[in-house]
């Protein structure tokens, strides 16, 4: 059976609007949980991170891929695809229930616009149209993004995104059922999970609606 795709929220903000400081504090949140997480820091300069003539550099230069490491950490270097997507940002952290990604959006991921000390929609980083959510303390940026149908989080608020964007609610525990013509389709494993992660894909960008909460898709008979 195929393992659950990770929950993935992406943030963007202007600098020093409390992006990383927010994701911190929600990594901490969900390693308190036990929900296994990472994150992304995406940058906008060029060149390698590895220091020249280092045998890691070296490594890296001869094949395209070299660990560094160490007793308490490791770090990987790999060549970055020239349009990295979902699929390679999973393949990164295999293991991991929650990836959130600061300075970049990835598809089928909750969108983040963290506002920071911004007191008008002009001083946002981005459109409003173009998040699923805002990040602010500021009461007039919060009211402009409730009226636009965003979910509204304060600095302070991780456990309520965690809810509405990353609950790892036990998969297993959550009922799948299908119906056609009334009667109830035996799902085995593969097809219920299949189901489910479709469903939920498609359903946790959308604006209003409670991906945790229960889930109705009718399609009506044919014509």
């Amino acid at each position: 059976m195929e393992s659950v795709k990770p929950a993935i929220a992406c943030f963007i903000g202007w600098s020093d609007t409390g992006k990383s400081s927010f994701i911190e504090a929600t990594l901490s949140e969900l390693r308190a949980a036990g929900v296994p997480a990472a994150a992304v820091k995406c940058v906008r300069h060029r060149g390698s991170f590895n220091l020249p003539g280092k045998d890691s550099s070296r490594f890296f230069e001869a094949c395209g891929a070299a660990a560094l490491v160490s007793e308490t950490e490791a770090m990987l270097s790999l060549p970055v695809p020239g349009d990295w997507d979902r699929p390679w940002l999973e393949s990164i952290f295999p293991g991991a229930a929650v990836i959130l990604v600061e300075g970049r959006i990835v598809e089928s991921a909750a969108r983040v616009l963290v506002g920071g000390p911004a007191e008008t929609v002009e001083a946002l980083k981005g459109k409003l149209g173009d998040f699923d959510a805002v990040l602010t303390d500021r009461p007039a940026i919060a009211s402009l993004a409730r009226d636009a149908g965003l979910a509204v989080f304060a600095t302070s608020d991780t456990g309520a995104f965690i809810s509405r964007y990353l609950g790892r609610k036990a998969m297993e525990e959550r009922e799948v059922t299908v119906k056609v013509a009334g009667l109830d389709v035996p799902l085995n494993p593969f097809v219920r999970e299949t189901i489910l992660n479709v469903v939920l894909g498609l359903v946790k960008p959308l604006k209003k609606t409670d991906p945790d909460a229960e889930i109705v898709i009718r399609i009506g008979p044919a014509k």
